[in-house]
C-alpha cells in the first residue's frame, strides 16, 4: 500500500514562547514492514537538527530561540507498506532484548497488571503466539475506547483498573502484562490509515510490540484488535511513550499553551503496492 502522509500539529500560546526545545520522533525508517519513499518536518521560524536516539529512532531537535505566540510542525511524506502479520523481525543493530523487560512510570506491574495477567502464565508457555493474541483482546474487552477519560500521564494499571482508556493506555496494558509475564515488549508510535471501525484511530496512533522466538517482534494493537498491517507506518519505538511519542520537551514562557492537530491520508495517493 502507498500511503501518503499529511500530519500539521499546531501550539498556541496566551503569552509569548520565549524559547522552546521538543524532541521530535515522526519520521519512519525503512524496514521489512515499510519503506519511506520521501518524508518532509518543517517547522515554520524554528530551527531542527537530525540525530538518532539509542532505540535506533530517527529524531529531530526543535529550537525556538525568539519569542513567538504560534508553533507549528508541518510533516509530509510517502511510504509504501506491506502486510507481514505483524511481524516486524529484529535487526542486528537493536538492543538486547532483555532491556524491554524494564518497569516504566507507565507500565509498572502493580497488583492489577499482576491478577490480568496470572491466567495467561500456563498458556503462554504452550503457545505463545496464540496467547499474545488472547492477552491484547482481553485488554481490549477490559479497557473500553473512551476519548477524554485518560490523560497523557495516565499509566497503563490506571486505564485497566478504571476499565477505559486510549490506544496510548492499551499499549501501556500491553507492555506491563508482556513484561509481567517475562515476554520483552515495547510502545511504538506512529500512524494508522485505516481503523477496525473506529474512526478515531485513523490518525496518529500508538501500539505495542512483543518479542517472539523465531519470529522476532511482532505488533499487537489492542484498540484494533488486530496485529499491525500494511495500514500502519511505524515512526518510533521505546520502553513507553514517554521514550516514543512524537513531540516532547520543554519551554520558557507561553502561559498557557493549546494544540490542535490534523492527519490526513489524501486517498487519491492510496494504492495496492504492485
Amino acid at each position: 500500500m502507498l500511503i501518503r502522509v499529511e500530519h500539521n500539529t499546531v501550539y498556541g500560546y496566551s503569552e509569548p514562547l520565549l524559547a522552546s526545545t521538543q524532541y521530535l520522533r515522526m519520521t519512519p525508517l525503512s524496514g521489512r514492514t515499510q519503506a519511506v519513499e520521501s518524508w518532509r518536518i518543517a517547522c515554520p521560524g524554528a530551527a531542527t537538527t537530525q540525530w538518532q536516539d539509542q532505540y535506533g529512532n530517527l529524531c529531530h531537535t526543535l529550537t525556538v530561540a525568539h519569542p513567538v505566540t504560534e508553533l507549528e510542525i508541518r510533516v509530509t511524506g510517502l511510504v509504501r507498506t506491506r502486510d507481514t502479520g505483524g511481524v516486524v523481525g529484529q535487526a542486528p543493530s537493536e538492543l538486547p532484548t532483555g532491556i524491554y523487560l524494564r518497569e516504566t512510570p507507565y507500565t509498572i506491574a502493580c497488583t492489577s497488571i499482576w491478577d490480568f495477567a496470572a491466567p495467561f502464565k500456563a498458556k503462554l508457555a504452550k503457545d505463545t503466539i496464540d496467547t499474545l493474541h488472547e492477552i491484547m483482546l482481553a485488554i481490549a474487552d477490559k479497557v473500553a475506547y473512551s476519548p477524554g477519560d485518560t490523560h497523557v500521564h495516565t499509566t497503563g494499571a490506571e486505564a485497566l483498573e478504571q476499565g477505559s482508556g486510549v490506544c496510548q493506555d492499551h499499549a501501556h496494558v500491553f507492555c506491563a502484562v508482556c513484561r509481567a509475564l517475562h515476554v520483552p515488549a515495547r510502545y511504538v508510535s506512529g500512524y494508522i490509515a485505516q481503523g477496525a471501525g473506529h474512526a478515531a484511530h485513523a490518525a496518529s496512533h500508538g501500539w505495542a510490540e512483543a518479542f517472539i522466538e523465531h519470529l522476532g517482534w511482532v505488533g499487537f494493537d489492542p484498540t484494533n484488535r488486530a496485529c499491525a498491517t500494511e495500514a500502519y507506518i511505524r515512526t518510533a519505538i521505546g520502553l513507553d511513550y514517554a521514550e516514543a511519542g512524537p513531540v516532547r520537551g520543554v519551554r520558557s514562557g507561553g502561559g498557557t499553551e493549546t494544540m490542535t492537530a490534523r492527519v490526513s491520508f489524501p486517498s487519491q495517493q492510496q494504492q495496492q503496492a504492485q
